[in-house]
């Protein structure tokens, strides 16, 4: 999808947010609006790390040396090496933790050592005291749970400014009714000029009691262009004044790709879905004014920040713009702790091949991938089907809707495909509905056909409904699917797909059974960033009134936690690199205050992070 550039968060959700942050950053350029502590809680002697329980031990492993220079990540030494007087101590030991190593299912440590930014030895933590030396810091974990660092490999990151900046976009996420929405679309109004243009962002109709149509919005304001998009992205509502400022009206025809909804006389009534988007004509809207460059990196600070103490670690940008490419080296060059993973937008394709953007391969910034669509919208019930959605077509009064078709041709996908293809990038391509999703197949399966490349890892973003024989598909053809998990956030919205698809709907199950790889993302602000959420999600499936979406697809918690930590490294060939706590790996590690494999499965989304290592160095506490 794509999202507006910015979002919004009121001041005392930014002071929450903000609350109990200890960003220990020595060497990164921090905001002007925000002050860390030092790492006061870390020291050369052994302290107790944010907790209750007291460790219950762990299993014993080998203690490994670190890598040599110039060895591979995962790189083992000679263990007949291991009892030499001569080792090199570690630079920060965490010990006494119950640690979900992910090496295999199952297995479990009990502490490790660190130095510089990789991890240096896993075991129990008698054999990992050997690692200890006078400069050594010591953090008891004292029974708490030790993952790798979390993994997001589709979101859409935006900086987040306060409330009455004219150029702060609204989160609607939270909004309960419709009222509230109208009350507070019309406090926006009263600071914002007359005749600029109200923007917000992940309303949810299910939420507000229906569609935030024309008559509702023109309630906030009349004397405003109101657009707010859906919770989907790929819906958008504009009040009646928008629609007259573009010269949408009753004899607008729907484009290509794209539908205005109507009312019973066949006028718009502001629900503007997919490229009906381009409709809205940029230059006939008085937009906000664009920030400063500096308070656009404050605000991208303050949103990766707030990343950092949900446990993330890594994220992919899934329509990075060339702005955006400028944003992410500046940060990384500043040694921002946050590992960005960047595909660009296929607006920008012939950019990235003649080198106007450079491809980029690092721990810190990679940009080797294009995002592409083929297909419309899950939640937004938009997407493509082979059969008819299970709900009444309030047009025909029939279960006769199928979704809209996607704009581009085969021959265009596939032409498409092939450009990106053979200029060595990997492709991240949208697609939900099964009928879209055999198209992608399709295209990829001809590219390689024409310009054989082993390894390509092209993926399918949120892949969702699908069968036996597009899972086969995806597996012979070495595709990576890349799920959502947010039927605990717009799951109600799915039941218009009918049981026999909601069984094969985010089917991470059946793919976790025929040994595919896949990873998951929260395509935020689609959905939200917090892993726990993320992973109760994928556990659960259960919608806030308690309704479960396909109980055959839950898996458990370790493999959601692997989706979301190796799966993710997997999507960008740095399974050798991060995403599991082995000798060798990038030191990206979370600490939680409870076991996410023995918790109640239904407590999952409580449990709170309460410490974020990347990259050797603790970069969050609460």
């Amino acid at each position: 999808m794509k999202v507006p550039d910015s979002f919004f968060l009121p001041p005392a959700s930014a002071r929450a947010a903000l609350s109990g942050f200890l960003i220990l950053l020595a060497t990164t350029r921090l905001s002007a609006q925000l002050a860390f502590l030092p790492p006061t809680e870390i020291t050369d002697r052994e302290v107790a790390a944010p907790g209750i329980a007291q460790s219950t031990g762990g299993h014993e492993a080998p203690a490994i040396n670190r890598p040599e220079a110039g060895q591979p990540a995962g790189y083992r030494p000679d263990p007949s090496g291991l009892a030499s007087p001569a080792i090199v101590p570690a630079d920060l030991v965490l010990t006494n933790g119950n640690i979900i190593t992910l090496a295999a299912k199952g297995d479990r440590a009990e502490a490790l050592a660190i130095r510089g930014n990789r991890i240096l030895a896993v075991g129990d933590t008698a054999s990992i005291r050997k690692y200890i030396g006078p400069a050594t810091k010591i953090i008891d974990l004292r029974g708490q749970t030790l993952v790798p660092g979390f993994n997001d490999v589709h979101q859409h990151p935006a900086p987040i400014y306060a409330w009455d900046k004219p150029y702060a976009i609204l989160r609607l996420d939270t909004v309960s009714s419709m009222q509230n929405l109208i009350d507070l679309l019309k406090r926006k109004a009263a600071i914002t000029p007359k005749g600029m243009l109200i923007r917000g962002v992940a309303y949810n109709e299910m939420k507000l009691g229906g569609q935030p149509t024309r008559e509702f919005l023109d309630k906030a304001s009349s004397d405003h262009p109101i657009l707010i998009t859906h919770a989907s992205g790929h819906l958008s509502a504009a009040n009646s004044l928008l629609l007259r400022e573009n010269g949408i009206g009753k004899d607008t025809k729907d484009p290509p790709g794209g539908a205005l909804e109507r009312d019973a006389k066949g006028e718009p009534d502001g629900i503007i879905k997919e490229s009906a988007r381009s409709l809205l004509h940029a230059g006939k809207t008085l937009y906000p004014p664009k920030p400063g460059p500096e308070e656009e990196l404050d605000g991208y600070r303050l949103y990766f920040h707030a990343l950092l103490a949900s446990g993330l670690t890594s994220i992919g940008d899934c329509w990075t713009t060339p702005q955006k490419v400028d944003i992410y080296r500046q940060l990384v060059s500043e040694k921002f702790p946050m590992r960005f993973n960047c595909y660009i937008g296929y607006d920008y394709l012939d950019q990235v091949i003649d080198g106007r953007i450079k491809r980029q391969s690092t721990d810190f910034l990679r940009i080797e991938g294009i995002k592409i669509f083929h297909g419309n919208s899950l939640s937004g019930k938009t997407c493509w089907l082979y059969d008819p959605y299970d709900t009444i077509n309030p047009v025909s009064g029939k279960k006769d809707y199928y979704g809209i078709p996607p704009a581009r041709s085969q021959a265009g996908l596939d032409s498409l495909v092939l450009k990106i293809h053979q200029a060595g990038l990997q492709i991240a391509c949208h697609s939900n509905g099964d009928r879209e999703i055999e198209m992608v197949i399709a295209a990829i399966e001809k590219a390689q056909l024409t310009a054989p490349r082993p390894d390509a890892r092209h993926r399918i973003e949120h892949c969702s409904i699908t069968n036996t024989g597009i899972l086969e598909r995806i597996k012979k053809d070495s595709i990576i699917p890349v799920f959502h998990s947010y039927a605990n956030e717009l799951g109600t919205q799915l039941l218009v797909y009918g049981p026999k698809r909601i069984a094969m709907l985010m089917p991470t199950k059946t793919a976790r059974d025929m040994g595919i790889v896949f990873a998951m993302h929260s395509d935020y602000p689609i959905s939200r960033y917090e892993p726990m959420l993320r992973l109760d999600g994928a556990v659960n499936r259960m919608t806030k009134n308690g309704v479960v979406i396909g109980a055959n697809q839950r898996i458990d918690a370790e493999d959601a936690i692997k989706a979301y930590t190796v799966g993710g490294a997997w999507t960008t060939h740095e399974e050798h690199n991060k995403g599991s706590i082995v000798a060798g790996q990038l030191a990206d590690l979370v600490v939680l205050d409870q076991d996410p494999t023995t918790i109640d499965p239904g407590k999952i989304a409580s449990i709170q992070v309460n410490t974020t290592i990347l990259d050797g160095q603790v970069v969050y506490q609460r």
